[in-house]
């Protein structure tokens, strides 16, 4: 390295920079290795180059600040999003439903607002229905909702058709509640069809659906469903932190017309009259 023409300028600093950290000995380091250009700075030790004007202030001090301002807001956002998401999200869209005009089902004929369909023979579905369901529904909220339950509303005796359709007709909205066994049943299957006769004849779309476990994953109606009015299917959530705000988006959607919440694609071929 002796004797070489090194031109001590801000172009040489990262080699500058290796000599003083790399800790290999050069020997004649401050008498031989001395710089050619600039001018100014000729026969001079290249050891002994500032590099401290190399560095724009200004510039790291811009850099400085946008990253602890980036990290500040990003852990802020974090924060705020862990600890007040289900409430933000419940102020969000209720400030959203009041902007679109979203209003309640109005229908003289209806007794229920909401007929609940679900797999009996189940003990497990029954229990989360009469224990969960009907009291987050019908017990809790600040407009409790009547609810049409086979367990406890059906006529004793009355065929299977005639309870469904009664059901069905005199109550606002539909609601299945749907689990691997019960949508393989005839039960479910004529649940539907009714549903959707009252969307054939009256021009009302009756039907929510509420998974409470993962069905249909591969159902060209369910994937349609999501597509043209997917306020309309809800899940069941995983975290128990995510229960509250599942039971103010269920109380929501049993409360407003599907019409209202559904794509414009859905509203163009099903109005209300």
């Amino acid at each position: 390295m002796q004797r070489n023409p090194f031109q001590c300028t801000c172009d040489s600093l990262d080699f500058i920079v290796w000599i003083e950290n790399s800790g290999v000995k050069i020997p004649g380091l401050t008498t031989e290795v001395t710089c050619e250009t600039p001018a100014n700075l000729n026969g001079k030790a290249l050891i002994d180059f500032r590099i401290n004007q190399c560095v724009n202030d200004s510039q790291a001090f811009l850099i400085y600040i946008l990253t602890n301002s980036f990290i500040i807001v990003f852990m802020f956002v974090a924060t705020v999003a862990h600890l007040f998401y289900w409430d933000a999200s419940y102020v969000f869209h209720y400030m959203k439903a009041k902007l679109k005009g979203y209003r309640p089902l109005n229908s003289p004929d209806c007794v229920y607002d909401v007929f609940v369909t679900y797999d009996t023979r189940d003990p497990h579905v029954s229990e989360w229905v009469m224990t969960n369901l009907r009291v987050k529904l019908e017990e809790e909220g600040d407009k409790h909702l009547p609810l049409c339950l086979e367990e406890r509303d059906w006529a004793p005796g009355a065929p299977l058709v005639e309870n469904l359709a009664q059901s069905i007709r005199y109550s606002r909205k539909t609601l299945f509640v749907l689990t691997e066994a019960y949508v393989k049943t005839g039960v479910f299957k004529l649940a539907m069809c009714l549903a959707h006769q009252r969307l054939l004849d009256e021009n009302v779309d009756v039907i929510v659906l509420l998974m409470l476990e993962p069905v249909l994953q591969h159902s060209h109606f369910l994937r349609l469903r999501r597509r043209m009015c997917g306020k309309s299917v809800l899940e069941w959530p995983r975290t128990a932190a995510a229960e509250p705000w599942f039971w103010q988006i269920l109380r929501n959607v049993v409360r407003v017309d599907n019409q209202a919440i559904c794509n414009k694609t859905y509203k163009k071929y099903f109005t209300v009259k």
